[in-house]
């Protein structure tokens, strides 16, 4: 997100700028980072560094996406974030069809439960997990269960495999699962 900052005015009877402070023309600047994701819900700056710490925060984004998406349920972003990650395109065409059929999801609420420090590999980053779900079921428009859907998980193991790529200065999904 972009902040703002109000100037105040100087009178003219200001003390004159100290010379031993830098002009403002010396700082760096850095350009605005594209978005990426969901216009309103993007990829945080903080999972926008491509180190450990980026690569663990873009995780608690992802997981926070999908459960987004579960709740509209919509499968693009997925795709998007996601592009040649196969897991990631069948729950992304699994949200669609589920949106066309005009059903909906109840439950299946993703926890965290431990995430050890990412390996990092050069570009590529591996990020372990354990997670709980939510028990979750899909339900027609009135609230009738479609599938079987699935019982409460309580800490199963998964992992995300990511990418940096300099195009978007972000992580892309190359893998990811859990259960």
């Amino acid at each position: 997100m972009l902040g703002t900052a109000l100037l105040a005015g100087c009178s003219e009877d200001a003390a004159a700028p100290s010379e031993s402070l830098p002009s403002a023309t010396s700082a760096p600047t850095t350009e605005a980072l594209p978005v990426v994701g969901p216009a309103d819900f993007p990829v945080p700056p903080a999972a926008r560094t491509q180190d450990a710490a980026g690569a663990e925060t873009f995780l608690r984004y992802w997981i926070d996406l999908l459960e987004r998406q579960q709740a509209v349920p919509a499968g693009q972003p997925l795709r998007d974030l996601g592009p040649d990650c196969g897991e990631c395109q069948r729950i992304a065409r699994v949200f669609d069809e589920t949106a066309a059929s005009g059903w909906r999801y109840q439950g299946g609420e993703l926890t965290l439960n431990d995430v050890p420090a990412p390996v990092m590999e050069g570009e590529t980053a591996y990020v372990s997990f354990g997670i709980r779900q939510e028990a979750v079921q899909r339900v027609d428009a009135t609230g009738a269960p479609v599938d079987d859907g699935q019982d409460v998980a309580p800490n199963v193991f998964g992992g995300i495999n990511l990418i940096w790529s300099a195009a978007s200065q972000s992580w892309v999904v190359t893998g990811f699962g859990y259960g």
